[in-house]
């Protein structure tokens, strides 16, 4: 293959339009000049894409390779941070395999180092060219709720000797967890909160967030301005929910659902985040009961969902059901992972310190 010269400079505003068309040629029609302002100008957290958080590469008077990061707003240990999220990397067909990609990585990274501590990102199977470029990568873990078990595993593995296998598995988890679900469902019966579809999250969601982000080590900060921009029409279509006292009208969650597909599996309900403010599981415990029963009334295939093993939500799923996905279906479905790189020294952490869901990922 002859390789093809390129010259790599930083975004202009001036590119949008030309930038949205690369990306529509790689990813698809679903990028729009809207998508795309609002996922980076309109980001809450900052837009410096002009001072390198964004890098293109040029060929023959066009752009042919684009890699990008944003800011997020972080809780890491007791102060809030800045941070960047990696997003969206693309080389036009006609470049790959002439180090594009390579070489906007590390622009990007090189000019970061004068505004964030790390970048970290949730990329598809392609992670191990992060790998090599010196990212540390770690795997995730995901939880299923099987409504339709046939239809999800023969997605995955066709009709086959491992289709009846994990069929056999995963009808023994059902049977083992039967009694100890329907035990929760009637405990976790909770007639002092009420759960409200809101079509936008008030403000008073921030009072929320103070008390439950106390819990957590590192965290993406959840206040309204991130909650109303991350789940906004221009990212895609959720249902979102409140949780509210019914004696005084105080918020003791929310919820926000998603309706997808996902590596071939159709109609995936997905819990993209959770919050309670109560320390009991029993609050948890109740959310998930009402996702279930949206579940089994529109015909889900599978409820899916993301969080860490360390943390309540992976215990109370299990217990009311929930399959991990390492544990049982490992070697039929990819795993994601969490890629982390440093910039700097001065922040410490562990990753097993790190609440992540749905919401913390890529916006598409």
């Amino acid at each position: 293959m002859q390789t093809k010269s390129f010259s790599i400079r930083k975004f202009r505003m001036a590119d949008v339009d030309c930038i949205v068309e690369l990306l529509k040629n790689v990813f698809g029609d679903e990028f729009s000049r809207e998508l795309w302002l609002w996922k980076y100008a309109f980001n809450p957290a900052g837009f410096y894409g002009e001072k390198g958080d964004i890098w293109l590469a040029e060929a023959g008077g066009k752009i042919v390779g684009y890699w990008a990061v944003i800011p997020e707003r972080m809780k890491v240990g007791c102060e809030t941070v800045t941070v960047a999220q990696a997003v969206d990397a693309a080389t036009h067909p006609d470049y790959r395999g002439q180090g594009i990609f390579k070489t906007l990585v590390k622009q990007v990274c090189m000019d970061a180092r004068n505004r964030y501590p790390f970048i970290f990102g949730f990329p598809n199977e392609l992670y191990r060219g992060y790998e090599k470029l010196g990212w540390r990568s770690f795997r995730l873990t995901e939880f299923l709720y099987p409504l339709n078990t046939d239809l999800l595993l023969e997605s995955q593995l066709g009709k086959n000797a491992k289709f009846y296998l994990a069929k056999a598995v995963l009808k023994t988890f059902k049977i083992k967890n039967f009694f100890s679900f329907n035990f929760h469902l009637k405990k976790t019966k909770n007639d002092n909160i009420e759960i409200k579809e809101i079509r936008k999250f008030p403000v008073i969601i921030n009072e929320f967030w103070k008390l439950v982000r106390s819990r957590y080590k590192i965290v993406i900060e959840r206040d309204s301005s991130f909650l109303n921009w991350r789940f906004s029409r221009y990212f895609g279509d959720y249902q979102k929910f409140i949780l509210k006292s019914v004696n005084d009208g105080e918020i003791k969650g929310y919820v926000i659902l998603k309706r997808t597909s996902l590596r071939g599996i159709p109609n995936i309900l997905e819990i993209v985040d959770l919050q309670t403010s109560t320390d009991d599981d029993g609050t948890l415990e109740e959310v998930i009961k009402f996702v279930i029963e949206i579940a089994k009334r529109e015909e889900v295939t599978v409820i899916y969902c993301r969080v860490p093993t360390w943390h309540r939500q992976a215990k109370v799923l299990r217990d009311m059901g929930f399959i991990s996905v390492g544990r049982l279906l490992d070697y039929a479905i990819y795993q994601p992972r969490l890629i982390i790189y440093p910039l700097s020294s001065r922040l410490s952490f562990e990753v097993n310190e790190w609440f992540f869901t749905l919401a913390d990922t890529d916006y598409a």
